[in-house]
Parts: C-alpha cells; structure tokens; sequence
C-alpha cells in the first residue's frame, strides 16, 4: 500500500514538474506554424511575426520563434531533415518560454505528390505520417528475382508482411481526423490555387488524372524518409509500406523528411502535458511528383523543370492562412479541442504511448480513492 502510494504522489510531483510555468512571461498562441526550411516561411511578413523570441535548442541557422504583436500567432522552422525536425520540436515544446497546452499547431511545408493522388501545386491534409525507409534495404541489384523491391520491414523476412517485425514506435503516427475535417471547411470549396504555365505544362504530360489535372486542395497522407528518393519502383514500395503500417486505411500521397521525428517530439510532450497532439494539422503541399510520366525516365523527370516549386510554396499561405484565421476568429469554438474520432488516444503512435498515460491516469485515480476510503490497495 505504502509503495503504490509513494509512487502516486511521485507520478503527481513529476507532471508538476514538468508542466510550463503559468506567468506573466509565458507566451501563448493560440496557432503556431511549423516550417522546415526558409523558402517555406510565407508567414513572417504578411502576419507581421516581428516578436523574436530567442529559445535555446533551436537550429543554428534559424535560432529563433516569431511572433505577431497579439503574440497569439507564432512560427518557427526546424530546419531540414530527421533530426533538426526532431531537436527543434522538443527544445520548443520543453521551453518554459512557452504553454503550448491549447495551441494548434499547423505544420506546413511542401513535398513531393503520387500523380494517382494529387498534382503539383496542390494542398494536402494528412491523416497519418508514415516513416517509410525505416526498414531493411538490398541494392535492387542483389535481391532475390521473386521480390520487387529492396526494402522490407525491420524484423520481417521479405517484403509485404508485418510479420515478426521490430517496432522502434515512430513508424506511424496518426492525427486527429476530426480536426482535419474542420480546418478543411475553413478553406474555401473554390479556393483558387497558385499555378504556373511551366507546372501545367509539365502535369499535361501524364495521360491520366489527378495528374494532369489542376491544383486543388485533397486528403492524403505523408510518407518521412530523409532520403530525397524518385521514380515508380521506390514509391511503390513506400506506398506498400504506407498500407502496411495503417492496416490498409492510409493513402500514400506525399513525400517529405521531417514529420514523423517532429511527431515523435509532439507525443512525448503530449505524456507530460505540456502540448496536446490532438491539435495538429498536417498539411503538405505539391511541389514535384514522385515519379515520371509514363514511359519516361525517372531521372530526366527528377531533374527536370516540373515548374511546382513556386506555387506550392504561395500556396502553403494561399490555403493555410485560411486555416490560421479560421481558428483565431472561431477561438470560441476552438479554445476547448477538437475530440478526436474514436480510437485515436489509442492509435496515435504506434506504442499506443497515450492510451497508457490515460489508463495509467485512471489508475491512479482509483487508487486514491481507495486510499482515502481506507481501502488496502494491496489485499
């Protein structure tokens, strides 16, 4: 009795610990937007971000969160990759400079697009962020003459099973899709989209839609790999490693390095209450496809002039702000969260990390009040 006791007042003065200082110094937005390199940061100007805030941790080439006057909008970028995603993430979310328990985040930045999903210059909202070359990899040139791709699950004796596989916990993570549905209603059905003649130009080389299509805004997920990788073979097999790891519910669409490490971040800090990751948006928008024209090489198509670049980045603003200024204008609606669909505190990571803290939570719970109704704990 006296054992599990100690370890509920511990448990207790620990989250005190841990949880930000609520004062007159803290900054609390109420949106907080997520670049990940410097041409992505459409934001500074037009919402005058001119309140720097100095925060150890943060990369040394962008040491610094920018906020507007109101100080209820703040952005920051992470720089590229894996592991300044992750580093930047946790010095934010561990800052005491900072109570981020309400704040929505917007993590906004471009990617590479599946032609069979969308086109460049569109705008996608993500459900899951799978981290896709977290595997095992034969140069094609040396796998067994019954297998299409290189890659396989860690653990796993080929290609296209779960089965034995090792599970390091940030291959999946899945958002609330109950809030994606919300923000996308704030974005105008007949948003009109940056393009360019160079973009269309290039999508009418594709005989099939959405390809050739124009830019418009979807639902489709992120597959994370720090490598920059091209071509119909390697996003094949990504894509089945996207349907792997989200039981055949995720839609492999679009290609970046950073989310599931920042993602990763979020959920720790979500254990310690210091966010709630039940309010992020992920949004990603085209600025490539991922794969040739049919019949074409995929290397002539990775260097060639797509003509994405431009618009995808106008358009993580074009989209995105409406989003921002929905959630401060309808903070009424907002302030309280959005409750996600069901089974998601448990499907958020792949360790079900948060449907233990709230069973570990509600055990606690109940072991207090056995204590105070002088009930042994131990019988």
């Amino acid at each position: 009795m006296r054992l599990a006791l100690l370890f509920s007042v511990l448990a207790t003065a620990a989250s005190a610990l841990v949880a930000p200082r609520n004062n007159d110094g803290c900054i609390t937005p109420k949106v907080f937007i997520v670049s990940m390199f410097s041409p992505e940061d459409v934001w500074t100007a037009p919402l005058k971000l001119t309140h720097n805030v100095s925060l150890p941790g943060l990369s040394p080439l962008f040491p610094y969160v920018n906020c507007n006057a109101a100080r209820d909008v703040c952005h920051l970028i992470t720089g590229e990759g894996e592991i300044n995603a992750a580093a930047t993430i946790s010095a934010l979310v561990l800052s005491d400079k900072f109570d981020l328990r309400k704040t929505y985040f917007l993590f906004a930045g471009i990617a590479g697009v599946n032609p069979h999903i969308a086109t460049t210059g569109s705008v996608g909202l993500a459900r899951y962020a799978v981290q896709v070359a977290l595997a095992y990899e034969l140069d094609a040139r040396q796998i067994p003459s019954n297998w299409t791709t290189g890659y396989w699950v860690q653990g796993t004796k080929r290609p296209g099973t779960l089965d034995g596989a090792v599970i390091y916990g940030t291959e999946v993570f899945e958002l609330n899709t109950n809030l994606r549905d919300k923000v996308r209603a704030l974005i105008p059905s007949d948003i009109k989209l940056n393009d360019t003649a160079t973009a269309a130009a290039y999508r009418a080389t594709y005989n099939y839609t959405p390809a050739n299509a124009p830019p418009a805004v979807f639902y489709g997920d992120v597959a994370t790999s720090d490598v920059y990788f091209a071509g119909n073979l390697l996003s094949e097999a990504f894509g089945n490693i996207t349907q792997l790891w989200t039981n055949n519910t995720g839609v492999y669409a679009l290609t970046a390095q950073e989310d599931n490490a920042s993602f990763e971040a979020m959920v720790r800090a979500h254990k310690v209450k210091r966010v709630d990751f039940s309010r992020v948006v992920l949004m990603r928008t085209a600025s490539d496809f991922d794969r040739a024209p049919t019949g074409k090489n995929a290397y002539d198509a990775f260097v060639a002039d797509q003509g994405g670049f431009e618009p995808a980045v106008e358009n993580i603003f074009v989209a995105g702000n409406y989003i921002v200024q929905g959630i401060l204008k309808n903070w009424g609606a907002f302030k309280g969260g959005v409750p996600a669909q069901d089974g998601w505190l448990h499907d958020a990571d792949i360790f079900h990390t948060l449907s233990m803290k709230r069973r570990a939570l509600e055990q606690r719970g109940v072991e207090r009040r056995r204590v105070q109704r002088g009930v042994p704990l131990v019988q």
